[in-house]
């Protein structure tokens, strides 16, 4: 073999040198992928925080039953939101400042730019949750939709509770992209129930081997009642030179579908589908009191 190698290494030696200047493949293997995409996240918090985006929001009643003919089947808002990341919580906020709701201005709102420069960020959010929950329709009740809840997977305060296993690779153009699969083992879980408790988290992540960067998101939860499954894309941003949220889509399902086997006559069956978009990310240039 060694011969046969020495009478035609004339031939084989320029494909060797090509193949010596090439990049490294990246490691597509969990362990590193999960790695990589932890080390992104821990310096992307600080860089999608104090960012506010301009938000296009709908929401649908896909199914009701028994329907209310008093609710309103879609609703259409025009957002400003604040993007934020508290590291003494461990937690992302997307706060809004609903300025149009179903084609009409809204005059007298709270000042969230006032606010976020007087009081602590989380408690702004707090604020600001309660008072922007009126304007969700159907009987479901949801006060969390941060686009970038899924990353919490990755934080090192919630990462530990999670296992990963790698699903698929695809390699495109520009980039070796991974996607992992995650699910929740241990508690505090990231969604809480106030009446039913804890409430564990699976869902996928598709990631850049070698940068660790997050292209795509995907979280499912259920408890015996709502089941939900909430899918973030991010692209690429000139203006700030990172990767946001541009896309973000949400599906809550309550109750038995009466077609179901299961279905009783007096239970109730709900589903809402929920999408947001968003554009003109920009840094909120004044002081923000973040703990």
């Amino acid at each position: 073999m060694a011969a046969r190698f020495r009478t035609r290494s004339l031939t084989v030696a320029l494909p060797l040198l090509a193949v010596a200047g090439a990049p490294l493949a990246p490691d597509t293997s969990t362990r590193a992928v999960v790695k990589a995409a932890a080390e992104y996240v821990a310096e992307y918090q600080p860089q999608l925080t104090a960012v506010v985006a301009d938000e296009v929001y709908a929401q649908q009643i896909v199914v009701q039953a028994p329907r209310d003919p008093d609710m309103p089947r879609l609703r259409h808002m025009r957002s400003e939101v604040f993007f934020m990341f508290a590291p003494a919580t461990h937690h992302w906020m997307a706060i809004r400042d609903v300025i149009e709701l179903d084609g009409v201005v809204l005059r007298d709102r709270p000042d969230l730019r006032d606010a976020l420069q007087t009081l602590p960020a989380p408690d702004v959010a707090a604020k600001f949750k309660q008072y922007n929950s009126r304007f969700n329709i159907g009987r479901t009740f949801r006060n969390f939709n941060e686009p970038t809840l899924s990353l919490l997977v990755l934080d090192a305060q919630h990462r530990g509770r999670f296992s990963f296993s790698r699903k698929r690779v695809e390699r495109t153009s520009d980039a070796v992209l991974v996607t992992m699969a995650f699910e929740e083992k241990d508690t505090p879980t990231l969604i809480h129930d106030p009446s039913r408790g804890r409430v564990f988290a699976k869902g996928e992540l598709t990631v850049e081997a070698g940068t660790g960067r997050i292209r795509r998101t995907r979280l499912t939860a259920k408890n015996d009642a709502v089941r939900l499954e909430l899918t973030t894309e991010y692209s690429h941003d000139a203006r700030l030179g990172i990767w946001v949220p541009t896309l973000f889509r949400e599906d809550y399902e309550h109750g038995v579908e009466p077609r179901s086997r299961g279905f009783d006559r007096s239970s109730d069956h709900e589903r809402i589908s929920c999408e947001a978009r968003y554009r003109n990310f920009r840094r909120f240039e004044t002081s923000v009191r973040i703990k």
